[in-house]
């Protein structure tokens, strides 16, 4: 028993001592910290867009009008706000639920116009998204009252209790642009870190004396690995903090940011165990991030003439599921049946790619 701790303290020792190796040599790179700024500035110009749409300070109302009301008519011609008419309730949700911008939805019920003459207490339904801050709330909705009572002459109420819109878990919009926000920060960081160690290690020779040190392949392997999902999870974590107003189930999120920077180490061993410089590797890192991107995109376009096929084949892609994975953990409800096949194609993916990359590196090592 004391051996076999012994053993392992060792396996420990020597795992950790690579990867702190690999970390502060990662911080050294000025090519590895360029590129990890270049994804922060990224980060932080998707995040000016929201910021920019505060600074347009006009009331927005996204209005499902049942019975085509006057009152909504002469609202649409108010100065000074913006009414988006949509033609159902699911509509306007999916208006609410996509929008970076603070945006009250209202149902407006088939008799208004009746009640508005019979001169009856007037109480209408309106909705914010779930990131909606209260105090945003508040304010929309006390400026939309006073239009409404203004035009009615008469108390408008609008009652928003318990009124929160989420967005689906395959919602377009600002949803789907903080999951690839997150895909691409994660599979940047990990695809430029990891790859860099190896090949610099190559290129040093320092490889071949790590092959032949006590350290054996998989612990090399897995000191590599260690060390690029410690940047991996700080690029997601940063993304998520920029954007925590936006995640309804946290553990999901971050167990996604997990299993998506494992597969994207994964990645990162793989090419650099595939190439010996850094020039071919800048090349292909480019096609490899394109492949493992631009489905990710065409996915959430949903085209209606893609052969089945087609949509099958990128369900399975890797980056796909794990944008899927960050769109159930922004939306309402997050049921396994909806995570757990999408975190098993990450994982499952990562996997096989660690076992190529560990038979690689033992063709190499002959």
């Amino acid at each position: 028993m004391i051996r076999t701790n012994g053993k392992l303290a060792e396996n420990l020792r020597i795992i950790w001592a690579i990867a702190a190796k690999d970390i502060l040599d990662a911080i050294k790179n000025k090519t590895t910290m360029s590129v990890i700024l270049g994804v922060a500035i990224m980060m932080l110009s998707s995040q000016a867009i929201p910021l920019l749409l505060k600074l347009d300070r006009t009331p927005w109302v996204v209005v499902y009008d049942e019975g085509e009301s006057h009152l909504m008519e002469e609202l649409g011609k108010s100065k000074g706000l913006r009414l988006l008419s949509v033609a159902s309730q699911q509509e306007l949700a999916n208006t609410l639920g996509e929008s970076r911008e603070t945006l009250l939805g209202l149902v407006i019920p088939m008799n208004l116009d009746r009640v508005l003459e019979a001169g009856d207490h007037v109480e209408l339904n309106g909705y914010f998204a779930h990131w909606v801050s209260e105090s945003d709330a508040t304010e929309k909705r006390v400026f939309f009252e006073q239009q409404l009572t203004q035009l009615a002459e008469q108390p408008v109420r609008i009652n928003t209790n318990g009124n929160i819109i989420y967005p689906q878990p395959n919602s377009d919009g600002g949803p789907f642009m903080v999951s690839m926000s997150l895909v691409i920060a994660i599979v940047t960081i990990c695809g430029i870190v990891v790859p860099y160690s190896m090949i610099e290690e190559k290129e040093t020779h320092t490889m071949d004396v790590l092959l032949v040190s006590p350290a054996s392949i998989s612990q090399v392997v897995i000191g590599k690995a260690l060390a690029g999902l410690v940047y991996g999870l700080a690029a997601g974590g940063t993304v998520l903090v920029f954007n925590q107003a936006m995640v309804v189930h946290w553990g999901v999120a971050i167990l996604a940011t997990i299993c998506g920077t494992l597969f994207a180490v994964a990645v990162g061993l793989l090419m650099g165990s595939m190439f010996d410089n850094p020039g071919s590797m800048n090349l292909w890192f480019g096609v490899v991030v394109t492949v493992l991107m631009m489905p990710v995109l065409l996915n959430v376009m949903k085209v209606p003439s893609w052969p089945k096929i087609v949509t099958t084949i990128m369900s399975w892609i890797p980056t796909v599921a794990l944008a899927r994975v960050f769109g159930v953990s922004f939306s309402g409800s997050a049921p396994l049946r909806l995570v757990l096949p999408d975190l098993g194609i990450v994982v499952g993916s990562a996997v096989l790619v660690l076992a190529l990359v560990v038979w690689k590196i033992r063709r190499a090592d002959r």
